[in-house]
């Protein structure tokens, strides 16, 4: 009967109202030992003593405090409404706070000085019955199971020993300095984890809920001015946490019957007590006032949502044109010299494409250490980029379609404050939508002699490119062939990318409706004639490979 708070059920509720209107009812009684034995009459202490002799049987002698009578036990009955918050004080709390020499937090000022007008109106309006709020110095001792069965060899996992942890109060009085309180703040702590062990890793990663608490608590001493916190008996725990779910324990009567608890005392008193739910219900006009309110709370939100998107949202654009929203990723970096890496990245469009948006077309990744997974010496970025082109195809539908190109530089920067140049690479977006992981595999210049590489080592720099576009055909020459006979280069690392392509074109929805549907997105946007070009493309392409093959048979042969 002792442990009856670890059999009861647990009432789970939910709400999405605020619990300022939550009230609970408690009664509360003492009862008398005649009460557990059914068909026991209640007489004389003579009557029963008469009858055991006459039948020759033993008479046990009745327990102390057990042969009161039911009428002196109702006289201790009594019942309560508590509010969600509301502050109930017990006679020890009352008389605590009203000592002259009581100085510690705002909390409990307020509280003396609550306690100052509960006496001059004549005294507080409860007498076993009162209550510890979220704000209270209290802990409830019968939560703190460590275990989820009766078994004695069952041993707490390291979940369920920090959880225990996550809402535990200061029970040592609030005089103790935070500063050097268990769990509490403190000043020049480094709140960022230099090292990745597994006992952070578990520590870091424990999911707590905020919630509020509050405990009605009776006192069953038998001289209440006496009472001490062994008399302190919980009666009901309520948690309300910020998703609106309300626990109960234990739950609600309704209607059954009522629980029992016994003191720890030598009397061993019995008391009995109830539960219920008494908050004041809504009226017709009030839930039609709340369903006005929601209304008019969701149409404003409606007319803000408009107001940011405004009225010139383009939902379908026009024909002969393909938007391109391109959202990606630079990932990592991997295989480099050096440490302290970080990307420089830019987006070259031919001349048919138009940027919508931010005219920036470029990006610099922050500066990023390397660390050993397996072979390879991997910088991590993560850094996000976000562009939009528009394609036209009606200013130049015989052009063939050329796509976006993306740059990347990748430097790196010691505690010296030396730069050195680690790579170039770049990529051609991808021209089918959807989801691309890409792999940059990049090379730097070496330059002549072994001049620049001692001065890459000693004192930073490196041979650089001019055109950065160099990798791929330089923007700023204006030859069809580029030779790059007699440049040296050496392989560097390579780079990886995340982009997501988004396609928006009326070819599509058109293609979607046609049984005949198009190959390719150059056949969406220009048929034939993009086909066309590819040709001619290709014979310009065999009419070369020829003229070099010839041009190499006329060459002298060394021999």
């Amino acid at each position: 009967m002792a442990d009856f708070l670890e059999n009861v059920e647990v009432g789970h509720y939910r709400s999405l109202d605020m619990p300022k209107n939550f009230a609970i009812r408690v009664k509360i009684k003492k009862i008398t030992s005649a009460s557990f034995l059914p068909g026991f009459r209640i007489g004389s202490q003579h009557d029963v003593q008469e009858g055991a002799e006459m039948a020759g049987e033993a008479v046990e002698m009745p327990e102390i405090g057990r042969n009161r009578p039911e009428t002196e036990a109702n006289d201790e009955a009594e019942e309560m409404v508590f509010y969600w918050q509301q502050k109930a004080f017990s006679q020890r709390e009352m008389e605590i706070y009203s000592s002259d020499s009581l100085y510690g937090s705002g909390l409990e000022q307020h509280y003396k000085d609550e306690v100052q007008r509960l006496r001059e109106r004549g005294g507080r309006p409860n007498r076993r019955l009162f209550c510890y709020v979220d704000e209270d110095a209290f802990v409830n001792l019968d939560e703190e199971s460590r275990t989820l069965t009766s078994s004695p060899t069952e041993v707490p996992s390291f979940l369920v020993e920090k959880m225990l942890n996550v809402r535990q109060r200061n029970v040592g009085g609030s005089k103790l300095d935070r500063r050097h309180r268990p769990g509490g703040f403190s000043h020049h702590i480094n709140p960022v984890t230099t090292y990745t062990s597994e006992i952070a890793k578990d520590t870091a990663h424990v999911i707590s809920t905020t919630f509020r608490r509050m405990h009605i608590m009776a006192d069953l001493a038998q001289d209440i001015s006496k009472s001490t916190p062994q008399d302190e008996y919980t009666l009901c725990t309520i948690k309300i946490d910020i998703n609106g779910q309300i626990l109960v324990k234990p739950d609600f009567n309704g209607g059954h019957l009522g629980y029992r608890i016994e003191t720890q005392t030598e009397s061993r008193d019995v008391y009995e007590y109830m539960i219920e739910h008494c908050s004041q219900a809504m009226t017709s006009d009030q839930k039609e006032q709340e369903i006005k309110s929601f209304n008019e709370l969701y149409n404003r939100h409606a007319l803000y949502l408009q107001s940011q998107i405004g009225q010139e949202f383009e939902s379908v654009i026009e024909p002969g044109v393909l938007r391109l929203d391109l959202f990606g990723e630079i990932v990592s970096a991997k295989g480099f010299e050096y440490d302290g890496l970080y990307v420089h990245f830019f987006l070259e469009s031919p001349s048919e494409w138009t940027f919508e948006g931010s005219p920036i077309m470029s990006g610099v990744t922050h500066t990023c250490n390397v660390k050993a997974y397996g072979e390879d010496d991997v910088a991590h970025f993560c850094f996000p980029f976000e562009y939009s082109l528009v394609y036209d195809a009606r200013h130049s539908p015989d052009a063939f379609v050329k796509w976006p190109l993306l740059f990347v530089e990748v430097m790196s920067l010691d505690s010296w404050e030396r730069h050195r140049t680690e790579g170039y690479g770049y990529t051609v977006i991808p021209n089918k939508a959807g989801s691309h992981e890409i792999v940059i595999n990049t090379w730097r210049p070496i330059g002549n002699g072994p001049v620049p590489e001692l001065r890459r080592f000693f004192i930073g720099g490196s041979p650089e490119l001019e055109d950065p576009t160099y990798p791929q055909q330089p923007v700023a020459t204006e030859e069809k062939v580029l030779s790059k006979f007699y440049f040296r280069t050496a392989t560097s690392g390579s780079v990886t990318i995340r982009l997501n392509v988004v396609q928006q074109c009326q070819a599509f929805m058109e293609s979607k409706k046609s049984k005949k549907h198009a190959r390719t997105l150059l056949d969406r946007l220009g048929g034939t004639r993009a086909l066309d070009s590819l040709g001619q493309v290709m014979d310009a392409f065999q009419r070369a490979r020829k003229r070099m093959i010839s041009a190499r048979e006329t060459l002298p042969t060394i021999k």
